[in-house]
């Protein structure tokens, strides 16, 4: 019985008819309203709200108009560069004291920060030459000098009282030549008169031989005067040129000498270091005494007291051929707090004008060429005093050149394009 039974749970469903089933299995309204209202709050939850798209707008607008309008901007070109502080005039530098001779220092009369005038004594060395080592040694060789020329002196002059002799004899034989002519004229007049007489048989034979023998005589005398003149007249030669030769090595002799005494005085000096100029004594070599230095070692430095000031700026060589005498230039200073705007100088603050006075023609070997800026005296604002800026200094500079718009700057820049020189002194037409 049991068997036969049919089984009530597997044959329910399969008793349900099929248009039932289709139906059981498509969604319902019902079914389907509570999930596409999740759906929608979903997506409005995601979006932004209306007036968050109205900032983004306008931010986006303001951005743009603001960009334009900073195109337009004024941007004044400028050519930075930067060194240290000096003097223009080179008098008014730092001068150093070196060692003019290789000595050994004996003793410093300075220390850092003493006063010094010119000509006072920073250091005392002592000479490595031996024959300098003497502290009378320039007067001895002064003493022989004196000695030296004395005797030479000497010999110039009996020198020339041999010159003196032999123009003597060389008159004495002139006159001697000059009797001697006269006598053969004498002689031969008295001869010829003397045959005339001995044709008309006046005169004896004795007489005309004796004026013979006289008139040869004659002759013979005038020929051992005229040897003697011409005797007398080289010794007068041989004198005068013994007396040039004489003169000569006197002068050679004083001027060796005077050299002599010269170096030995002129090391001596030497010996003495003293201040080039006057000022305070900012920096000594570490140099102790009974140390060797060498000649051209830097043994101190004199800071002279001036206020004389001006900027030592190095600039790239596009930039030289751009700067020109005249130029303002706007400065920062190594220890003066400022904000400086390049492109911008009235709104800068903390900096000082300037002014170009001289550039180099000629770089210094790496690119780079040295300009002076001067303080400008029509500005407003004065350079620190001396007392706060010093030399040597660390500076800052842009040289002001041609005034334009930032958007040409801008585009300039991502051209790589070096600034715009205008004829007229730092200005130009903005673009």
């Amino acid at each position: 019985m049991s068997a036969d039974r049919p089984d009530s749970d597997s044959s329910a469903p399969d008793a349900r008819p099929p248009s039932q089933e289709r139906q059981w299995l498509q969604p319902t309204a019902e079914m389907d309203a509570p999930t596409d209202l999740g759906r929608t709050s979903a997506l409005q939850a995601a979006q932004s709200p209306a007036i968050t798209r109205s900032i983004l707008v306008v931010s986006a607008l303001f951005l743009v108009v603001l960009g334009v309008a900073l195109a337009f901007v004024p941007w004044r070109q400028t050519v930075s560069g930067s060194g240290e502080v000096t003097a223009y005039a080179p008098e008014a530098r730092p001068r150093t004291v070196e060692s003019r001779i290789s000595a050994r220092v004996a003793d410093w009369h300075v220390v850092e920060g003493d006063e010094v005038a010119k000509g006072d004594t920073v250091a005392v060395l002592e000479d490595l030459g031996s024959s300098y080592l003497d502290d009378q040694f320039a007067d001895r060789v002064a003493a022989q000098r004196t000695n030296t020329l004395n005797g030479l002196r000497l010999e110039v002059e009996r020198a020339r009282q041999k010159l003196a002799q032999a123009r003597q004899k060389r008159r004495s034989a002139d006159e001697k030549v000059s009797n001697a002519t006269l006598g053969v004229s004498t002689a031969r007049t008295r001869l010829a008169r003397i045959e005339d007489l001995q044709d008309n048989g006046i005169s004896s034979v004795r007489d005309l031989e004796t004026a013979r023998l006289k008139f040869r005589k004659a002759r013979t005398d005038s020929v051992a005067a005229a040897a003697d003149l011409a005797a007398a007249r080289r010794a007068v030669e041989s004198a005068r040129l013994n007396v040039e030769r004489k003169e000569q090595k006197l002068e050679a002799k004083q001027a060796a000498l005077s050299r002599k005494v010269g170096n030995a005085r002129e090391r001596a000096s030497n010996a003495i270091v003293r201040a080039p100029i006057s000022g305070t004594v900012s920096s000594i070599n570490r140099v102790g005494p009974g140390q060797i230095v060498k000649k051209g070692t830097t043994l101190a430095t004199v800071a002279p007291k001036t206020d004389d000031r001006a900027a030592e700026l190095f600039v790239s060589s596009i930039g030289a051929s751009l700067i020109e005498p005249g130029r303002q230039v706007q400065l920062q200073f190594s220890g003066f707090p400022a904000l400086q705007f390049s492109g911008l100088p009235d709104a800068s603050t903390g900096t000082f004008t300037g002014t170009v006075r001289f550039i180099d023609p000629v770089g210094d070997g790496s690119g780079r060429f040295r300009m002076l800026v001067v303080p400008d005296t029509s500005a407003t604002t004065s350079w620190p005093s001396p007392k706060y800026l010093r030399q040597g200094a660390p500076a800052k500079g842009s040289v002001l050149l041609s005034s334009v718009s930032l958007g040409y700057e801008i585009w300039r820049r991502m051209n790589g394009l070096p600034p715009q020189l205008s004829t007229q002194q730092g200005t130009a037409p903005a673009k």
